[in-house]
């Protein structure tokens, strides 16, 4: 399964089990509840994509959102239509004058990455141009999109849409430039490693996602904590740089969160609330418990 649904960063920009409390019926979701003196705030594992027949969500979600005052995601999507944030990611997008992607990969890796992306039916030249990370994200949005998954169906749009409704203000954990930066601070061959693993696991995604959406909605934080480890286990820089390093910057932002008298809705991938340093992990090791819903 793509690790675009548990935690990679910038796809809306181009286009889950610790310290658990079980209900009585047995059912669960992924959300969790962190308790300050006097506010709940709530953490919400988003899938960044969804289908239109994914909804709707779960009620125990909409009255997460509904008993909460302020809304606060990865980052604030409203950002994105902005101008300046447009250029940016367009100029972080492309390579520097000179250099291509053939070049960066090399020979070998360049075909392998080529051949991979042919069975998904897609030309990989098309991003000469481009910085691998971008091709292995415009890669995931176009197959995406094709199995009918959409950035605007994705859970933190829809909240954000009705946050905007209802009045509910809206923030972000981290900007766009973060963002960006998580993948323009690799190095090119780390890059490199991305796009090609990225396309390896493309090939099994039509036939993973029923799978993916379903555990989510049930609230399977061990399927998630086993597709993570598979896909960025193996690679510690990328684990760190992707999810943990990105966990520890939000972790201080959402402990403040319960200093408040308000209640809050945090939504974060998926991939952010499970496995060791997750920021539920993060959470327990600073004596805040975290129950599951």
């Amino acid at each position: 399964m793509q690790r675009t649904f548990l935690s990679r960063p910038c796809l809306a920009l181009c286009g889950l089990l610790l310290c658990v409390t079980v209900r009585a019926d047995g059912a669960l979701h992924s959300l969790w509840e962190l308790h300050g003196k006097h506010n709940t705030v709530y953490l919400l594992g988003s899938i960044h994509v969804l289908r239109l027949s994914d909804y709707p969500l779960s009620p125990v979600m909409l009255d997460a959102y509904r008993d909460a005052k302020s809304v606060l995601m990865e980052v604030n999507l409203e950002e994105i239509s902005s101008q300046q944030v447009q250029a940016e990611m367009l100029g972080s997008a492309i390579l520097p004058e000179g250099k291509t992607l053939p070049e960066v990969l090399g020979k070998a890796r360049y075909g392998r990455a080529g051949a991979l992306a042919r069975e998904i039916g897609v030309e990989l030249s098309l991003f000469d141009q481009y910085a691998p990370w971008f091709a292995a994200e415009a890669i995931s949005q176009l197959q995406l999109t094709q199995l009918g998954f959409q950035p605007e169906a994705g859970v933190e749009m829809y909240f954000m849409q009705r946050a905007r409704n209802d009045g509910k203000s809206v923030a972000g954990l981290e900007t766009v430039h973060d963002q960006i930066s998580v993948f323009q601070n690799m190095s090119m061959d780390t890059q490199a490693e991305y796009l090609v693993s990225s396309l390896e696991q493309a090939h099994d995604l039509p036939k993973e996602v029923d799978s993916m959406v379903r555990a989510w909605q049930r609230g399977d934080a061990q399927w998630f904590a086993n597709q993570l480890q598979s896909e960025l286990g193996q690679d510690p820089r990328l684990y760190q740089a992707v999810l943990v390093a990105r966990n520890r910057k939000w972790l201080p932002k959402i402990e403040a969160l319960l200093n408040d008298d308000r209640n809050y809705l945090v939504i974060v991938g998926t991939g952010h609330l499970v496995g060791p340093g997750s920021v539920i992990d993060l959470l327990k090791k600073d004596g805040i418990g975290a129950t599951q819903r």
